[in-house]
C-alpha cells in the first residue's frame, strides 16, 4: 500500500498541524495567571498628573530624603526633619513578579523623620519601595528598588 502525498494532502497536514499548535498555545495561555500592576490600575492612570507633581515635589527635597540599610533585614527611611511632625502616608513594597505579595504599612516617622522598616516578612528578591506622603500641604512620592537578601 502506497501513500500518495499530493498538494491537497500537504495542505491538510499543514492546516491540521497549525490548528493543533494554536490549540496547544491557547490552552497554555489560559492556564497562566494575569496580574495587572495593581487592582485599581485604570483609576491610578487617571491620577498620573497628580503623581508627577508629587514626584517633582520630592525631587525638590534633594538629599534630605534617603533609604539606607540597617543590618541585613531592615532599612531606614529618612524624611526631611521639617516633615516629621506632620507627615502622613503609606509605604508600599511592590513585588513586580507577584501582585499577591505586595505589602503596605503606614508611614510613622519619629521626631527626626526616620522610620526603621523590618524586611523579615518579605520574600527574597526584588521589590519596589514606594512611599507616598503629604506634609505642609503638599504631596510627595518616592520609589526605589530594593533587593531583599
Amino acid at each position: 500500500m502506497r501513500i500518495s502525498l499530493n498538494w491537497g494532502t500537504g495542505i491538510a497536514v499543514a492546516y491540521t498541524a497549525f490548528a493543533a499548535v494554536t490549540t496547544g498555545f491557547v490552552t497554555f495561555a489560559m492556564g497562566r495567571s494575569v496580574d495587572l500592576v495593581s487592582v485599581d490600575y485604570y483609576a491610578r492612570s487617571l491620577r498620573q498628573n497628580q503623581r508627577m507633581e508629587a514626584e517633582r515635589n520630592t525631587g525638590a527635597l534633594g538629599r534630605e530624603l534617603s533609604v539606607e540599610w540597617s543590618g541585613a533585614r531592615a532599612i531606614v527611611l529618612s524624611l526631611p526633619s521639617v516633615h516629621a511632625a506632620s507627615a502622613t502616608g503609606t509605604i508600599t513594597f511592590y513585588r513586580p513578579s507577584d501582585a499577591a505579595a505586595d505589602r503596605s504599612l503606614p508611614l510613622a516617622v519619629d521626631r527626626a523623620g526616620r522610620q526603621q522598616i523590618p524586611l523579615d516578612t518579605l520574600a527574597r528578591g526584588r521589590w519596589l519601595l514606594q512611599v507616598e506622603w503629604s506634609a505642609a500641604g503638599r504631596t510627595y512620592y518616592f520609589e526605589e528598588p530594593v533587593v531583599v537578601p
